[in-house]
């Protein structure tokens, strides 16, 4: 008798379970990625254009940007306004260096990061041509 009991205690437990657990669902979460499919340089080598795509689960608005080299930083910079990189897409962002030194030609690498309208940052590398 005891051994039918917890038996079917247990059935009745992942029943329930499963069916609790279906009824409640699951929140969505809500994430913002980016990632760089390539980059180019501009002929004489002052801008640099880098193709940001959306990852991510919703649409990405990039604000401003941080250049580092040798792991100091460098620059700063605004658009005038928001880069907005909807969900799947590729947008063209482009990067210009008004720091003293600005870019080293020769394969130097630096380091950009883009920080969004939420605060979010994403750190890409390039090489200079």
């Amino acid at each position: 008798m005891v051994v039918i009991v917890v038996v079917a205690s247990v059935i009745v437990y992942a029943w329930s379970t499963g069916l609790l657990g279906g009824l409640m669902g699951t929140t969505p979460t809500v994430k913002e990625a980016l990632s760089m499919d390539s980059y180019k340089w501009s002929e004489d080598g002052t801008e640099l254009t880098m193709y940001i795509r959306n990852v991510g689960t919703v649409d990405v608005k990039i604000k401003t940007y941080y250049i580092e080299y040798g792991g100091a930083a460098e620059d700063t910079g605004n658009w005038t306004a928001p880069i907005s990189v909807n969900v799947g897409e590729v947008e063209p962002v482009v990067v210009t260096h008004g720091g003293a030194t600005g870019w080293k030609p020769g394969g130097y690498a630096y380091t950009i990061k883009l920080v969004t309208t939420t605060g979010t940052q994403f750190t890409f590398n390039v090489k200079t041509p």
